[in-house]
């Protein structure tokens, strides 16, 4: 550790944004790529050390410009503090009073802390991984995708999973399912389909990003596991505690995993989740909850109730949250099929093993930087 603290001298916000092919789940269409880059600078004497951090970059429908607004309201709170003070950081979004429990300004303090996090690892010359503790070096990965699009019929289907599995070393893979001009009976299809690609002894889960009624879940769960499906995530409103625990019972008796919290902007979110029961998997994100402190917090709970993490997003922010404890299960993946900006926006680019797996970065900090010469064109 530094003798001198390092003090945050500059907090900037950056917009970027790109045309993209659109694609939709169960309720939301994501018709362009978005990314909110926070970037913070922190100087001890005459050294200097830069982080980053940021919100969006995959399936973005949040109207990021509103996030600079709250970059602005706590930079002045910041500048001159310790970098490394990160949980300083995260503690701004509780004050629920001003800002309410969650949302906008619950994401901007999770990019300006990744970033302090990042800053923190280049001063100590160790990955954010390593300063959380992270007891696995390696981690299993699953492709998210299997989105609704333009055109895209089975076929498409097919030759997207047939792709996750040949082209990327996928042993698991995602789909999505609720699409209400889709109904029941093509979702089924759809899974069928995915199944029948993609082998036996691949594991296959479905996300419903909260479209569903229980009743409407519940019409699914023969049909998952008919399919050997891993777990089914968001089924129904994410807040919707009483209607988790009573959808997990159900969902138990077919040997259906429910998984959920992407959506969960704080501790108590899923301490509740654990009071009711209501899930197996948590869906924790990084860059939902205000940042790495929050989400350690979130893990330690988790294992304590001997729930199993799965981070939901950005995998260059979220694999160290998910190696970081043993009860991490695997770590999401977003291939160019969600986006073909995607795999080149952040440097070196993360590529699975043979095995499906991925070893967790050893470079200080994050371990992935910006790719300028690509964002330069997309800058808002």
């Amino acid at each position: 550790m530094p003798t001198h603290p390092f003090k945050i001298t500059a907090i900037e916000s950056q917009l970027y944004e790109w045309d993209k092919p659109p694609i939709w789940n169960g309720m939301h269409v994501y018709d362009k790529g978005r990314l909110h880059l926070v970037k913070v600078t922190a100087k001890s004497g005459t050294e200097a050390h830069v982080g980053y951090g940021f919100n969006g970059g995959t399936a973005a429908t949040r109207p990021l410009s509103i996030f600079p607004k709250f970059v602005d309201l706590f930079r002045p709170i910041l500048i001159g503090h310790d970098v490394t003070d990160t949980a300083y950081v995260s503690r701004l979004a509780e004050n629920y009073k001003i800002y309410g429990p969650g949302g906008y300004h619950t994401q901007g303090l999770a990019a300006i802390n990744q970033a302090c996090w990042d800053v923190r690892g280049k001063i100590e010359g160790k990955s954010v991984h390593a300063l959380l503790g992270g007891t696995q070096q390696r981690i299993r990965t699953y492709i998210a995708g299997g989105y609704y699009g333009r055109e895209k019929g089975f076929d498409e289907l097919r030759e997207e999973m047939s792709r996750n599995i040949n082209a990327f070393n996928a042993t698991a893979v995602k789909m999505k399912i609720g699409d209400p001009n889709a109904g029941l009976e093509t979702d089924i299809k759809r899974i069928e389909v995915v199944r029948e690609t993609v082998g036996s002894d691949i594991t296959v889960m479905v996300d419903a990003n909260c479209a569903l009624s229980i009743e409407a879940s519940r019409a699914f769960l023969p049909a998952l596991q008919a399919n050997k499906i891993f777990w089914f995530e968001e089924p129904i409103h994410s807040h919707d505690y009483r209607g988790h625990k009573a959808l997990r019972a159900t969902a138990q008796d077919y040997g259906i995993r429910i998984a959920t919290g992407e959506n969960g902007y704080g501790l108590h979110y899923f301490q509740t989740l654990i009071d009711y029961d209501g899930a197996d998997v948590f869906n924790l994100d990084v860059a939902i909850l205000p940042g790495y402190d929050s989400a350690m917090q979130v893990v330690a709970e988790a294992l304590g109730a001997e729930k199993l993490i799965a981070p939901h997003g950005a995998q260059e922010l979220q694999i160290h949250i998910a190696a970081s404890r043993d009860n991490g299960l695997m770590l999401e993946y977003y291939p160019p099929a969600v986006d073909p900006l995607r795999g080149e926006m952040f440097l070196p680019q993360m590529v699975l093993d043979a095995d499906g797996y991925v070893t967790v970065p050893s470079r200080p900090g994050i371990g992935f930087e910006p790719n300028w010469e690509l964002l330069k064109h997309h800058r808002v």
